[in-house]
């Protein structure tokens, strides 16, 4: 009798765009792994529901995406530490009945700044733009990573402010410093001594939005990173600008094969997966 596939999935919403299960069932297919991932749209009224059912039906494990990342946390059995310092999961590992939550999405942003512009976390000086979930579950990660500065810069003080407050009692010393986005004086010091400058907000997934910061800022040879996977207006005027970018494909990627290796033990096998998301996004 042929052996039923594993099954993994992703659940968010929306959840239509992801690449997510493209990028995994080739990976599952390079390894020999008999799996199936799959999308499962689910709106947040029925979080709950769903993390039963794919606990009742079976499924060895599956990420979570917006707007389930926070959200899914007292669902689940247990949390790895940073995941639950974080608050933030985007990937479960289903075990002998127990539901456990990772984040990998620290793991992923370093890792594609590493390969973007071989920038070390560790004692390096980053800047992020937005203090929301993707900024909070990748700097709490740089913070044990031993970086050596962290701005955050935010539309509202207070939300950076509570964000660089957990990071400095994390780890027992002030690295983390917040600022409003509406006081450019103030924080354009930390911007030109950067060694990367990370984009976390939603702010340029329309062309016509405006760019995070003001565009004489920018100087050629910096690194400029935004986590949108296309070329959004602040990439495409740092490019204009001789600066250094990247969008967050690599971020993307390397997120993706941090989960395959919780779920499968196994070394990801990153070029297939690599090559399937070039493929995917090549006109983004």
């Amino acid at each position: 009798m042929k052996e039923l596939p594993q099954k993994y999935a992703v659940i968010g919403w929306p959840v239509e765009h992801s690449v997510s299960p493209q990028m995994h069932n080739a990976a599952f297919k390079a390894c020999g792994i008999n799996a199936e991932y799959e999308r499962i749209p689910t709106p947040p009224e029925r979080l709950s529901e769903t993390v039963e059912k794919l606990r009742r039906e079976g499924y060895s494990g599956w990420n979570a995406t917006v707007p389930h990342k926070e959200n899914i946390l007292p669902l689940l059995d247990n949390l790895d530490s940073k995941a639950e310092l974080a608050g933030s999961v985007n990937t479960v590992i289903a075990s002998e009945g127990q539901l456990i939550g990772f984040s990998t999405d620290g793991y992923g942003l370093e890792k594609a700044l590493y390969e973007a512009f071989q920038t070390n976390i560790k004692d390096s000086s980053l800047v992020f733009i937005g203090a929301g979930g993707a900024t909070r579950a990748t700097a709490v990660h740089f913070a044990f990573q031993g970086v050596k500065r962290l701005t955050i810069i935010n539309r509202t003080l207070e939300k950076a402010q509570k964000l660089c407050d957990l990071i400095n009692s994390s780890v027992n010393h002030p690295v983390a410093t917040p600022y409003p986005i509406d006081t450019p004086d103030e924080w354009q010091a930390d911007i030109l001594s950067a060694d990367v400058i990370i984009q976390g907000t939603s702010m340029g997934l329309k062309l016509t939005d405006p760019l995070p910061l003001p565009e004489e800022m920018l100087e050629k040879d910096m690194c400029i990173y935004d986590m949108i996977y296309k070329k959004t207006p602040l990439l495409q005027k740092a490019k204009e600008k001789n600066c250094r970018i990247a969008d967050g494909r690599g971020m993307l990627l390397h997120q993706g094969a941090g989960s395959f290796e919780l779920w499968t033990g196994r070394k990801a096998p990153v070029e297939e997966m690599r090559k399937t998301l070039d493929e995917l996004l090549k006109s983004a």
